[in-house]
């Protein structure tokens, strides 16, 4: 009798729990409020036994369906507004809406977090008790990881991540290229009127790695001029012509430009070498923390790498031998007829790998933004620049 009694009681509360289940799904799809302890509770049950501990999502998402996309943050360190739904894409992104709206939350398949103005943790707290078992949350920086708020506390939230680099679920890299199926067929002489050495704008004076490589180049001989905020540190300086970035008129006497990052860390490679170097026809002196021959994070032959060299004094050596010699000048500018830059963007991106499926890890931003991805390539540095 005792055991009939505990199994009606044990049917009873089944039937509440999914009675509360049903309740709770109907108030997200009609954004309806209730307390959050009640929220918290039926999450936490769900999540309990229908969710594969913090992974909100299957392991593999591909779904034939429309999408809808929310920005959850704001994009403030961005220069310019990643996500836009007008992007003209190699395929058909009308199943994909993109909004900012957050009252949009608790319908969106997609939520993207900005690093820089990510939520506190009470809000996202708030906001994941809310959210739905399928919702994909990503997170995205273009700042390096050195630079990025620590992940340790709300790397659980996350599915996946969009940043600079290979390492990472959805690669947003500062600039797009592709290789070229047929060669460009391009005469020109680079090497022709330009007088000048090495151009350098920089307006962040404090990072010493990139300071202390300007000033060894310049003790063995090479000629840097420097514009910005940092030009009075230097010995030699230009005046720009323009307001803001570096454009042609600035540049146009130059052989090289000093594209040296403010972070050396892993993958991180920024528009001083995929804008201000290439797009103005100079040779990029690169300094970072990447591995620069990888073709996908940079165009081979398009640059000279700094730490590649035994030392500053060899690297110096080979760009005053460059800077005079027109045939090997030439030759940093081959790559333009075997490859192309620009032609996609973020949207584009997202939208592809939405369609044709992402493989989710386990702690994805522990693993892609790893600060030691930063501090190897700074220790190689102290080293290398110690050389003579």
């Amino acid at each position: 009798m005792k055991t009939f009694k505990w199994k009606i009681i044990l049917f009873f509360i089944s039937i509440l729990i999914l009675y509360l289940i049903f309740i709770h799904d109907m108030s997200l799809k009609n954004n309806y409020i209730f307390p959050s302890y009640y929220r918290s509770f039926v999450q936490g049950f769900k999540n309990k036994f229908y969710s594969d501990q913090n992974i909100k999502v299957p392991g593999v998402l591909n779904q034939s369906r429309k999408f809808l996309i929310l920005t959850y943050t704001n994009f403030s360190n961005v220069w310019r507004l990643p996500f836009k739904a007008s992007s003209v894409c190699s395929f058909d992104t009308s199943n994909f809406k993109i909004t900012d709206n957050k009252k949009q939350l608790h319908r969106s398949d997609v939520v993207i977090f900005n690093s820089r103005d990510m939520p506190p943790m009470q809000e996202l707290e708030r906001i994941n008790n809310m959210r739905r078992n399928s919702q994909l949350w990503i997170y995205f920086t273009m700042e390096s990881i050195h630079n990025n708020p620590d992940v340790t506390d709300i790397d659980k939230y996350f599915n996946a991540t969009a940043t600079f680099g290979v390492d990472t679920d959805i690669p947003f890299p500062y600039r797009y290229h592709k290789k070229l199926s047929k060669v460009k067929n391009i005469n020109k002489d680079y090497f022709l009127n330009k007088t000048r050495m090495v151009a350098w704008v920089v307006s962040n004076c404090k990072i010493n790695a990139r300071n202390k490589l300007a000033l060894k180049l310049i003790s063995y001989g090479v000629d840097i001029e420097v514009s910005g905020k940092c030009a009075k540190k230097f010995p030699k300086r230009f005046f720009s012509k323009c307001q803001g970035r570096p454009c042609y008129a600035d540049l146009r006497d130059f052989k090289f430009y000093f594209a040296a990052e403010n972070s050396l860390c892993d993958g991180y490679i920024t528009e001083k070498y995929w804008r201000t170097g290439l797009n103005f026809d100079l040779i990029p002196i690169v300094l970072g923390g990447s591995n620069y021959s990888d073709p996908r994070l940079a165009i081979p032959g398009s640059y000279i790498d700094a730490m590649s060299f035994d030392s500053p004094k060899t690297l110096a050596d080979y760009i005053l031998n460059v800077s005079s010699n027109s045939t090997k000048y030439n030759s940093f500018f081959e790559w333009k007829k075997h490859w192309k830059l620009g032609g996609y963007s973020y949207f584009c991106t997202l939208c592809s790998k939405l369609e044709n499926g992402i493989s989710f890890r386990t702690n994805p931003l522990l693993k892609t933004m790893n600060r030691s991805k930063c501090s190897r390539p700074q220790k190689k540095f102290n080293i290398w620049i110690k050389k003579s």
